[in-house]
């Protein structure tokens, strides 16, 4: 059985309503695109397999037209909401999964998503109730106790989000991203030896990206170690960067902001 989309509804109505009056150019305007919008075919479920394995910018456009043809499509919401964060547009990325959410209030899906974008937006305090209630729903899923560590440490609750991290260490033992998230948890508290010991277990980690290396070449830096810190920091970033990434350090030594800057000046993921 064909379902008649809504769309295709309101044009089929204004049609008929021109039979009887005359539009206006707006009305025409409108009918126009409603009746152009009703004629696409909705992508296929192989299609919709198969762009998830192009690059981000592609995905975007596939599941952003998949979106504005049918805005209660959760597949698309969910993809749609998921690359967004991914190439950094964390406010839209919150907008699309908080406005699904309206259709579909239990899915943990776009929960998930909804906390994820808030929190990658550093608006942690916000997410916890939506991760909370997914890590709930998911407790075999280290991603999502990670990601609410992440979000209790913005909302300035330590012993919960290293609890967090730790759930999530108990799942998935010398997860990179994981190690990170609670060196520098430490480091914010002025540990600097902790959190050197552990995000260099995380950098022996297979797993280990560039943003492991940047923290610790920042907690290395914090401790004073300025031109092992420097090095390492060049490995991802121009001298140029390096030198000024020092630079800043140095400064915020000497006034008395060690340990309060780190927060603003380190990636949690």
């Amino acid at each position: 059985m064909r379902v008649v989309s809504k769309l295709s509804l309101l044009a089929a109505a204004l049609s008929l309503t021109a039979c009887a009056t005359s539009r206006t150019p707006q009305e025409q305007a409108l009918a126009q695109d409603l009746s152009e919008r009703a004629s696409i075919v909705p992508a296929s479920q192989a299609e919709r397999d198969a762009i998830r394995s192009q690059d981000l910018l592609t995905q975007a456009a596939f599941w952003a037209e998949a979106h504005e043809l049918n805005p209660a499509d959760r597949e698309a919401a969910i993809e749609l909401s998921r690359v967004l964060r991914r190439i950094g547009q964390v406010q839209r990325s919150a907008t699309v999964a908080r406005q699904a959410m309206a259709l579909y209030p239990d899915d943990n899906d776009l929960h998930y998503e909804y906390g994820a974008a808030l929190t990658e937006g550093g608006r942690g305090a916000a997410a916890i109730e939506s991760l909370s209630r997914v890590a709930a729903a998911r407790p075999a899923d280290w991603r999502v106790f990670n990601m609410l560590g992440v979000a209790y440490e913005q909302a300035g609750l330590r012993p919960q989000s290293r609890e967090q991290y730790r759930q999530a260490l108990a799942l998935a033992p010398g997860e990179a991203a994981v190690l990170s998230n609670l060196a520098l948890s430490y480091a914010f508290d002025g540990d600097a030896e902790q959190a050197e010991r552990l995000l260099r277990e995380a950098m022996a980690r297979p797993d280990a990206d560039a943003t492991v290396r940047q923290n610790l070449a920042l907690v290395i830096a914090l401790q004073g170690r300025f031109d092992e810190a420097e090095a390492m920091a060049r490995v991802d970033v121009s001298p140029q960067t390096a030198e000024a990434n020092m630079a800043y350090i140095r400064s915020m030594l000497t006034t008395g902001r060690r340990w309060d800057a780190i927060r603003d000046d380190s990636g949690a993921r």
